[in-house]
């Protein structure tokens, strides 16, 4: 088994958005344009992988591209989902757009938060 710790990982927790739970978010760059975001709102989980952003990170390619499609590949692509779910699902990603445009996800430099308040430990 190998472990390896990935310094280009940024998360961030969404509190009071509108009629949502609170949204904890991961971004994870893996180099060479990879990367995956994955969210979580009221015990469920989203997960999408992007394996040709080009140059951006991922937190620029999720700024960048259109809400729909970021929700459209986080959602399980093995079943139906009903209209309901997509729409849930779509204002969480916009909710998370919105989030990052104020500047959150943004990989701490040397365990400072981006909000130069806390430290990550």
């Amino acid at each position: 088994m190998r472990i390896q710790e990935n310094p280009h990982t940024a998360s961030f927790t969404i509190f009071d958005a509108d009629k949502l739970d609170p949204v904890t978010v991961f971004l994870q760059d893996f180099g060479g344009g990879c990367g995956r975001m994955i969210v979580e709102c009221w015990c469920t989980a989203w997960s999408a992988y992007w394996g040709a952003m080009g140059s951006a990170s991922v937190r620029e390619f999720v700024l960048e591209a259109h809400p729909e499609y970021i929700a459209t590949r986080m959602l399980p692509q093995d079943r139906k989902h009903l209209k309901r779910d997509e729409a849930y699902l779509l204002r969480i990603v916009k909710v998370v757009q919105q989030a990052m445009r104020d500047g959150a996800g943004k990989v701490a430099a040397a365990g400072v938060a981006t909000d130069g308040g806390a430290t990550n430990g």
